[in-house]
């Protein structure tokens, strides 16, 4: 990807957060192959690779509004697609499928220094602002996204009513995105 041959990423951005659905095709079609490229080199099925290119890019989409708040599009796009992965594996974790960790390397070496060291900051502020919710507030978060249990589960463990487990995650959440607001565009 040469960005000579598309410099101009604030002025597409600003297009797409126009609803300009021509500006969104030609971001995708620029991008596309190599992200595709990455994601398979992290997730061996081409299928499953193609999920996690469009599940980025409906996000960009129903997110535009918010486009422009991006300083490095690629930059962006590269570690939406890690986190994506990410989630892939967890979700493959939690049905019980089994996974080879060792080919699993979503901070390479093609990811700079700089970014790197980004994503272990951005992970300690959240890892420290989830260790300071309230313990009840704390304990259903962990529940939901560590254990990757469902309201109802966590309502079940807890004795408590889902609208309860649903009011703390959320409750959690906008801490976590006021605590990272900064740092991230669609936490």
């Amino acid at each position: 990807m040469n960005n000579n041959e598309f410099p101009d990423f604030r002025r597409i951005l600003e297009r797409i957060a126009n609803g300009d659905e021509r500006a969104f095709a030609i971001l995708y079609d620029f991008f596309a192959e190599d992200l595709i490229r990455h994601i398979l080199s992290k997730v061996a099925n081409k299928q499953v690779a193609e999920d996690i290119l469009h599940d980025l890019f409906l996000t960009l989409w129903r997110n535009r509004l918010r486009l422009t708040d991006i300083e490095s599009l690629p930059a962006y796009l590269y570690s939406s697609c890690r986190y994506l992965i990410l989630a892939y594996y967890r979700k493959q974790l939690k049905e019980g499928n089994s996974i080879d960790l060792h080919e699993l390397d979503i901070l390479d070496d093609s990811v700079s220094l700089e970014d790197r060291i980004h994503y272990r900051y951005v992970i300690d502020i959240v890892s420290n602002e989830i260790e300071n919710l309230p313990v009840k507030c704390r304990e259903i978060f962990k529940l939901s996204r560590s254990e990757y249990l469902s309201n109802r589960e966590i309502a079940e463990r807890m004795n408590i009513s889902v609208s309860t487990v649903e009011k703390h995650i959320n409750k959690a959440i906008s801490r976590l995105r006021n605590a990272t607001k900064r740092n991230l565009f669609f936490f």
